[in-house]
């Protein structure tokens, strides 16, 4: 009986905790460990003069910065280094808060299909006709991306962005 109790004032207080929150958060984390020799080049894009924030932008926009290729296998290995995560949000209100950040990287691979990766919790991954096959919500530390890009991307064009 005193089991049973316990039990439903604990479901009681996590209902109760959900509802007046508006949501419940289960953490996840991932390390995109992406192997160089699956991969063709490395794009990076400034998004702070875009007008779409969703992965259409890849088939309008130039690349600010394209990685050349001996900084390939350094930049995909940082990159594993780095600690992204995605929650689960159990909502009252259904909301999407997933968007690409100001500069996200666009992994294209030999087969033709390429990843956008931000900081901003949102990811896409598209197929050789470029189109959106999956997503996923994670994200990292604006400061740890920016200061990750700033190791390959010319100081010139971030300032440039940041002048803005």
């Amino acid at each position: 009986m005193k089991t049973k109790r316990i039990l439903t004032i604990s479901i009681l207080a996590l209902f109760l905790l959900s509802v007046l929150s508006g949501c419940i958060i289960i953490p996840r984390y991932k390390h995109f460990i992406i192997d160089a020799k699956t991969v063709k080049s490395i794009q990076i894009y400034d998004l702070r003069r875009v007008e779409i924030s969703y992965g259409e932008y890849v088939q309008t926009e130039a690349p600010a910065y394209i990685i050349p290729n001996d900084e390939k296998v350094p930049f995909l290995e940082d990159l594993s280094n780095i600690r992204f995560s995605d929650a689960i949000i159990i909502t009252v209100a259904a909301v999407d808060p997933s968007f690409f950040m100001e500069w996200t990287a666009r992994i294209n691979y030999n087969d033709g299909t390429f990843e956008l990766i931000s900081c901003a919790g949102y990811g896409e991954i598209y197929d050789e006709n470029g189109e959106a096959v999956s997503g996923h919500h994670y994200g990292c530390e604006d400061d740890e991306w920016m200061d990750f890009l700033a190791k390959y991307v010319p100081e010139d064009i971030l300032k440039e962005t940041q002048q803005d």
